[in-house]
């Protein structure tokens, strides 16, 4: 199984419930054609340097995804006929990437330390 990262922008005009079936249906594509998704990753809305297709902004996700290569022209195919998807890159990732480089970090919590003692007041003598 390779390892592919796929990039791709949204129209921002479209609303929160067409961009969920936007996602959703990409992500049963991926399953669909036995591919496996490491990470996704909504990345906000940022301005292009210059228009495309008439849009000064999009909506820019990032997906690392595991899978066979048969699986990227499904993928393609898909981001090419959806009319919300601005642009899309895919591209397979070098031998030495592995699965554990991409998946998402977990910061560890702070531990919780007791309170610390209250100070003793002015005038107070320790006992």
């Amino acid at each position: 199984m390779n390892l592919y990262e796929i990039m791709f922008v949204l129209n921002p005009d479209i609303g929160e419930d067409e961009r969920e079936k936007a996602t959703t249906r990409l992500k049963n594509t991926i399953s669909k054609n036995k591919g496996d998704i490491i990470r996704f990753d909504d990345m906000g809305f940022k301005s292009f340097t210059y228009k495309i297709k008439k849009k000064s902004r999009g909506l820019f996700f990032l997906i690392n995804l595991e899978g066979p290569g048969s699986m990227v022209a499904e993928i393609e195919r898909f981001l090419r006929l959806d009319e919300n998807v601005i642009r899309f890159v895919v591209v397979k990732l070098d031998k030495h990437v592995t699965r554990q480089d991409l998946e998402p970090k977990v910061e560890p919590q702070p531990e919780a330390s007791p309170a610390p003692a209250p100070a003793p007041e002015q005038g107070e003598v320790g006992a």
